[in-house]
């Protein structure tokens, strides 16, 4: 027998998850917030106050379910509990396969839902859980027999920067604390970094649409830019954009998210530069460093 464990935080999308008939055919759903809210007691802005006994009641059904070897899903959030825990090893003694979904929906996504909705989950409960959602669920990951994760990002449309990500990065060369970019030529020599280009041809150009974003502090560095792309990484030039500026990037990806007339779930940028990966974060569009990248299952 199978058993899904939902797991991800407040306003995740756990719920439209639950609403794809295909996800849910010939199971049967378990969820501590739906016996919460058929309580008799119960009260949007004090959901609190039944969190301890719906839970209970979600664990007891569990437990009955099984019994009978009924095929299950529990919609149980798994952050910042004990009984999903539990749940777990009692589904596999039993003689479940139990597969954990995490619907992995970034905290900044979750806040701004949860602003616009009428029964609010207190602010502090998502930030809460935000920060023990990664080690939980390495913790239930443990613990299953197989792990789907389903991300709010589609990684449709890549943005990668050049410096440090597809060109080796190089010590800035400074005369008496200035740099020489015309007679250093300073862009047109780095070497290129082949194991990020390799992954990037490799990824299926039906699922993912390449550009390039890159800073450029003037014209020079524009044409030493351009003539390395078309020597290792000859990306079509109607593709490549550049800003005059890193302190900006944040904003030029807004920018041509909305020229491209992009949702922001389908963007991505890759960069070495924290501080852009931040500002790219509060603009709700995805961050990847360029260590992620490397590692990341796409």
């Amino acid at each position: 027998m199978k058993a899904k464990i939902l797991m991800g935080l407040p306003l995740a999308g756990k719920s439209s998850w639950l609403n794809v008939e295909d996800n849910v055919r010939d199971y049967k759903i378990v969820s501590a917030d739906a016996y919460k809210e058929s309580h008799k007691d119960y009260n949007p802005n004090k959901a609190f106050l039944l969190h301890e006994w719906s839970v209970k009641k979600a664990e007891k059904v569990m437990n009955l379910l099984s019994d009978e070897k009924i095929q299950l899903i529990m919609d149980g959030g798994g952050i910042n509990n004990s009984y999903t825990t539990r749940i777990i090893k009692m589904l596999q003694e039993k003689g479940y396969y139990v597969e954990l979904i995490h619907i992995k929906t970034p905290i900044e996504v979750c806040l701004k839902r949860n602003s616009i909705r009428e029964r609010k989950v207190p602010v502090e409960a998502i930030i809460e859980k935000s920060a023990k959602e990664n080690a939980q669920f390495q913790i239930l990951s443990n613990l299953v027999n197989k792990i789907s994760v389903i991300e709010f990002f589609t990684h449709e449309h890549i943005f990668i920067d050049m410096d440090g990500v597809l060109a080796a990065l190089t010590t800035l060369p400074k005369i008496n604390g200035k740099i020489d970019f015309v007679n250093s030529q300073l862009f047109k020599y780095l070497p290129p970094v082949q194991m990020v280009i390799d992954k990037l041809n490799a990824l299926d150009p039906a699922k993912h649409k390449l550009y390039i974003l890159s800073a450029i502090p003037n014209s020079f560095s524009y044409i030493e830019k351009m003539k390395w792309l078309d020597k290792h990484y000859n990306i079509p030039k109607d593709r490549r954009h550049f800003v005059n500026s890193g302190r900006h990037k944040a904003e030029m990806l807004e920018n041509l998210r909305q020229f491209y007339k992009l949702k922001k779930h389908q963007v991505t940028l890759i960069d070495d530069t924290h501080a852009t990966l931040e500002n790219v974060k509060h603009l709700m569009m995805k961050p990847m460093h360029i260590s992620e990248f490397l590692i990341y299952n796409f």
